[in-house]
Parts: structure tokens; sequence; C-alpha cells
């Protein structure tokens, strides 16, 4: 019986270890950034996706030092996921090259990833 309660003893305490120290998934972390740039259209006024729009991320800044820790390109309909995030200060921006040649910017965003949502929305608009 002693034998019993020293290994039920054990497994709890393993399982206590391992669910204690569960790291945070992906490269920095498992929080995810998901949006759509937007560009505002010169010729209808209109706030349009913008594909194939290039977003750029830095984590622990709260303005744009133009170090980017992460980039990514936004689909055919402006959506982008930035995934491997951790709780923290963010700096994100995007530019945007249109079929005319007109590139539209913008002089970025700050935003704070907390611990209670695993992901978070940040639409971009491009002028």
């Amino acid at each position: 019986m002693k034998t019993l309660k020293k290994v039920a003893a054990v497994l709890l305490l393993a399982i206590a270890i391992i669910t204690g120290c569960k790291k945070e998934e992906g490269i920095i972390g498992k929080k995810v950034v998901t949006g759509t740039v937007f560009f505002k259209n010169g010729v209808t006024g209109t706030n349009d996706p913008a594909s194939s729009a290039v977003v750029y991320i830095t984590y622990g800044a709260k303005e744009n030092t133009g170090s980017y820790d992460q980039t990514t390109t936004s689909n055919s309909d402006g959506k982008y996921t930035v995934k491997g995030l951790q709780k923290g200060d963010y700096f994100i921006t995007a530019d945007f090259t249109d079929s005319h040649g007109f590139k539209y910017t913008t002089p970025g965003y700050t935003f704070t990833i907390k611990n209670k949502k695993s992901e978070l929305q940040v639409d971009i608009l491009l002028e």
C-alpha cells in the first residue's frame, strides 16, 4: 500500500511539473495577429484590400525603429497572419504599391498582446 501511495505521489508531481513548465509554441510564442491591409483608393475614394502588401512587425517597440522582427505578405484579399508572437508591446506597419506604381504607406500602429487572448485582429489602413 505504501508503494502505491509513493507511485501516485510521484505521478502527481510529474504531472504538476509537466503542466506547470509548459513553454509557448512557435519561434517565440503562440500568439497570433491577423488582419486586413486596406489602401485608400485615390480614384474611388474607398478603402480597398491591398493584395501583396508587405506587413512589418517589431516586438518591444512603441514606434517605428526601422528594424523588424517579422515580415509577411497579405493575400489576394488583403488578409495577413503573423504567428509565433508572445505577450508584450508591438509596432506594426505595412506598405503597398498598386498596379499603377503608386506607393501607399502608414506611420504604423502600436498594440499590446496580453495573456488572455491567443489571437488579436489588427487592420491596417494605408494612404
